[in-house]
C-alpha cells in the first residue's frame, strides 16, 4: 500500500471527494488525502442546496478548505437562498500501511455560522490486490452525530464532553471551540468499488439527520443510505452523480491542479542555455595588458548585447579590472531567479578574459542593487557538469549585499536603459461572497504606461474603461439590514458605489522613488491615486539582509478617500494608518509575515499571513486580522481573513515568464482591519533575490 506521498499520478489512487469538497465518498468524509500540494475545485448542487469548494493540501497529511453554498433556507431576513460561507480542516493522522487503516481527525465549518458544523474520527482501508474497495467507518459529533446517536464516549474524561453548548457569535467568522467534539455522537461508514480505471461506484451510511433542510420540507432524510458514482475524464477533472436517502439527486464535478506538477515540465520550451566557455589551461598567468586596450568598454558591451540577446537580461553596469568582475543585470524574463543567475555566468564566462577569476552579479529591480552573488570562476568550470554541481555553486557562493564590497576599478560599461513603456489589453475585476449576488464580474480594456527618470524615480499610471458585467448589481454592505453596533467608518464596504459609478476611471497614477539608505536597507516614497480607493502618499523604510531570513520592515501612510466616480476628486475622510512588519521563511516551504499597526479605519491591531511557496513561483497562503474593532461592531464574519493565490503564468506556458496571477478570496469584505494597496512593496521585491529564495530554486541555475 503505497503513502500518500509516494502515490502515483494515476487515476485509481486520486482519493474521491465528496459533495463538500473534501476527501470522501458521497457526504461522509473518508481518512483518505489528496497528494502534497494539490488544489482541488468542487463543485456540487441537489435540492439540499449547492456548493463550491477550495481544498488545498497544506502538508502531506493536511488538507484545509474554504466552501461558498447556497442553500434553499428562509432565514430571519426572510431570503429563499441563503448564502453561507465555512472552512473545513482535515489532518491524516495515520497513514494507511501494510495492517493498520489510515486514521483521519476532522472539523468541517470550523469558522463559518455553524450551519454544517461538525466533527469527526474516521478510518478507511483498502482492500483486494489493486485496493478495488475501500471501507470507512467513522464516529462524529455535530452533524455528524445525529442518527441514532448515543451518548459521547469521550465523557469518560470529563463529563462536558456530554453536552455540545449552543452556538454562540451570530455574526459568524469565529471558531466556537467548545463545541468541538462535544455533545451526542454517531457512526457512519460506507464503501467504495472501484469498477474500472475510471468508475467508482459508492454506497455510504450517513449520520446526518439534515434536520434544518428537513424542517424547511427540502429532505425528509427518512433513509440513512446514499449511493453514488463518480467517473474520471481524466487524471484531473472528475464528476460525480449521487441520490441521497433515496429521493434527492445531485451531481458534483472536481478538478484538480497541482503546482508541484506543471501542464508542460518548467522552462522546457525556452532558449537552451549556452555552453559555459571553459579557459585554457596553462601554467603562466593569464595576460592582463586587455585592461588597457583602447575600446575595450565597447568590445564587452558588445560580447554581453550578443549574449543577452532573446534571453530576457539587460546589462545594466559592468565594472572589471583584470581579476574580477560586477556585474548589473534586468531580469525581465526567467521567473526562477537562480535560472537567471546561471545564465548570466555563462555569458560572463564567454564574454570576459581568461584573467578576470571572481564574478558578481547583481540583479537590479527599480533602479535598486539587491545582493551581490560572488562566485570563483574555477569553481563554474569544475561544477557544471557535477551531479550535485547547481547546489555546490551557490553553496561555494557567497551572498551579500550589494553595498558590502566596492565594485572593482577598471574598466566601466554603463548602459542606458529604455525609460518609456506603454501597454493596452483587456482586464477582469471580480467580486465575490456579495450578500445578493455571489459573483460580480466587470470585464474592460485598460491603459497602463509607466516612465523611468532614473536614479529610482518612477511615474506610472493605469486607466480603465469597463464594457460589459454585473457590477451596477452590486450593493452596499449592510444594505437593508440592521447596521452593526458602533460600526467603524466604511473604509471599503462602500466598495459598491465605486463599481457602480466608475465606468471609465483612473485606477492609480502615482510618482515614486525607491533608494539604497544603507546597507541591508531599502526605501520607497510613493504619492498620488496609490489606488482605487485611496490617494495620498505612503513610505516603507526595509531591513533585508542578503543571507537571511529574517526581514524587517515599516511603511506609513496618510491618504484621502477618493471620490467615487473614479476621477482626480477626493472626499473628506482621511486617515494615517501604517504597520511595522516582520517577515521570516521558516523553511523552504513556508513563508510567516506579521503586521501589527493602524488600519484605514483607524483600528489598531496586527494581521498574521502564513504562506506556502512552491519553487516554481507558485504560492497559496491565508491570513487573518485582528484589530480593536469587536467582532460585533465588524459584523458579519467576525474579522478579517482570507486565502491567497498567485500562480505564475510560465507555470502554463513552459516558457521562462515573470508576469503572475495574483487574488484574494475573502468570505466577506469589512471595515475592520482593512489595509491600503499600494503597488511596489519593497519585500516582495527584493525577496527573490537573497540566499533563501535562490537556494529554494538552485537546481535550475543549470536550466
Amino acid at each position: 500500500m503505497p503513502t500518500h506521498a509516494e502515490q502515483p499520478r494515476s487515476l485509481s489512487v486520486r482519493p474521491t471527494l465528496n459533495s463538500f469538497g473534501m476527501p470522501g465518498l458521497i457526504d461522509m468524509p473518508t481518512a483518505n488525502s489528496n497528494p502534497d500540494g494539490e488544489l482541488t475545485f468542487t463543485g456540487s448542487y441537489s435540492n439540499v442546496g449547492g456548493r463550491g469548494t477550495l481544498a488545498f493540501q497544506v502538508l502531506p497529511d493536511v488538507t484545509a478548505s474554504f466552501r461558498y453554498s447556497g442553500i434553499d433556507l428562509t432565514n430571519s431576513l426572510g431570503r429563499d437562498l441563503v448564502f453561507d460561507r465555512s472552512f473545513d480542516l482535515h489532518w491524516q493522522v495515520v497513514d494507511e500501511g501494510a495492517w493498520l487503516p489510515a486514521l483521519a481527525v476532522g472539523i468541517r465549518d470550523i469558522g463559518g455560522t455553524g450551519i454544517y458544523g461538525g466533527e469527526y474520527i474516521v478510518a478507511t482501508r483498502h482492500l483486494g490486490e489493486q485496493d478495488q474497495v475501500a471501507v470507512t467507518v467513522g464516529m462524529g459529533w455535530g452533524r455528524f452525530g445525529g442518527r441514532n446517536s448515543f451518548t459521547n464516549p469521550l465523557g469518560v474524561f470529563d463529563d462536558r464532553f456530554e453536552t455540545r453548548p449552543a452556538r454562540t457569535g451570530g455574526n459568524g467568522g469565529t471558531l466556537n471551540a467548545d463545541q468541538y467534539f462535544r455533545g451526542d455522537a454517531a457512526l457512519f461508514g460506507g464503501i467504495e468499488w472501484q469498477a474500472t480505471d475510471r468508475l467508482r461506484v459508492q454506497l455510504e451510511y450517513s449520520s446526518d439527520l439534515y434536520t434544518a433542510e428537513a424542517a424547511d420540507g427540502l429532505f425528509s432524510a427518512d433513509s440513512p443510505f446514499n449511493i453514488g458514482a463518480t467517473y474520471a475524464f481524466s487524471d484531473t477533472l472528475t464528476g460525480s452523480a449521487y441520490v441521497l436517502g433515496g429521493e434527492v439527486f445531485g451531481i458534483s464535478l472536481a478538478y484538480a491542479i497541482n503546482p508541484n506538477r506543471p501542464f508542460i515540465p518548467a522552462s522546457a520550451l525556452d532558449a537552451p542555455p549556452r555552453p559555459l566557455a571553459v579557459r585554457p589551461l596553462q601554467n603562466a598567468p593569464y595576460d592582463t595588458g586587455w585592461v588597457n586596450q583602447p575600446g575595450g568598454a565597447q568590445v564587452l558591451s558588445d560580447n554581453f548585447d550578443q549574449l543577452f540577446e532573446d534571453q530576457g537580461l539587460h546589462l545594466v553596469a559592468l565594472d572589471v579590472d583584470a581579476h574580477r568582475a560586477t556585474i548589473r543585470v534586468r531580469n525581465t524574463q526567467f521567473n526562477h531567479e537562480s535560472q537567471a543567475l546561471g545564465r548570466v555566468l555563462r555569458a560572463m564566462s564567454a564574454a570576459l578574459p581568461p584573467s578576470v577569476e571572481t564574478f558578481e552579479v547583481i540583479f537590479v529591480v527599480n533602479d535598486l542593487d539587491t545582493s551581490r552573488v560572488r562566485i570563483s570562476r574555477r569553481d563554474l568550470e569544475l561544477l557544471e557538469f557535477d551531479p550535485g554541481g547547481a547546489e555546490l555553486a551557490l553553496a561555494v557562493a557567497e551572498i551579500e549585499d550589494a553595498r558590502t564590497t566596492a565594485d572593482p576599478q577598471g574598466i566601466e560599461v554603463r548602459i542606458p536603459q529604455s525609460r518609456y513603456s506603454w501597454g493596452i489589453g483587456p482586464y477582469v475585476d471580480a467580486s465575490f461572497f456579495d450578500p445578493d449576488n455571489p459573483i460580480l464580474v466587470d470585464i474592460g480594456v485598460e491603459f497602463s504606461g509607466e516612465y523611468r527618470f532614473g536614479n529610482g524615480l518612477v511615474a506610472s499610471g493605469t486607466l480603465r474603461g469597463s464594457v460589459i458585467g454585473n457590477f451596477e448589481d452590486s450593493q452596499i454592505v449592510n444594505a437593508g439590514r440592521p447596521p452593526p453596533p458602533n460600526p467603524p467608518p466604511p473604509v471599503r464596504t462602500e466598495a459598491a458605489l465605486y463599481r457602480q459609478q466608475g465606468h471609465l476611471y483612473i485606477q492609480d497614477l502615482t510618482l515614486a522613488h525607491y533608494a539604497r539608505p544603507g546597507e541591508n536597507l531599502y526605501s520607497r516614497v510613493t504619492v498620488g491615486y496609490l489606488e482605487r480607493m485611496y490617494a495620498g502618499v505612503s513610505a516603507e523604510l526595509l531591513w533585508q539582509p542578503a543571507d537571511s531570513r529574517l526581514g524587517l520592515g515599516m511603511e506609513v501612510n496618510h491618504v484621502w478617500q477618493r471620490d467615487y466616480d473614479g476621477g482626480f476628486g477626493l472626499r473628506d475622510y482621511q486617515v494615517t494608518s501604517g504597520h511595522v512588519s516582520a517577515y521570516y521563511r521558516l523553511n523552504d516551504d513556508f513563508d510567516l509575515q506579521v503586521d501589527a499597526g493602524r488600519y484605514l479605519a483607524g483600528d489598531w491591531g496586527s494581521t498574521i499571513t502564513l504562506e506556502r511557496t512552491f519553487d516554481n513561483g507558485w504560492r497559496v497562503g491565508a491570513f487573518a486580522t485582528f484589530t480593536d474593532v469587536s467582532f460585533a461592531s465588524f459584523g458579519e464574519g467576525s474579522f478579517d481573513k482570507g486565502i491567497t493565490i498567485d500562480i505564475p503564468l510560465a507555470w502554463f506556458l513552459g516558457t521562462s515568464n515573470r508576469n503572475t496571477q495574483s487574488g484574494t478570496i475573502r468570505p466577506v469584505l469589512r471595515d475592520g482591519g482593512a489595509r491600503l494597496n499600494v503597488d511596489g512593496r519593497l519585500h516582495e521585491m527584493v525577496i527573490d533575490y537573497t540566499r533563501p529564495a535562490l537556494e529554494e530554486s538552485e537546481a535550475m541555475i543549470w536550466r
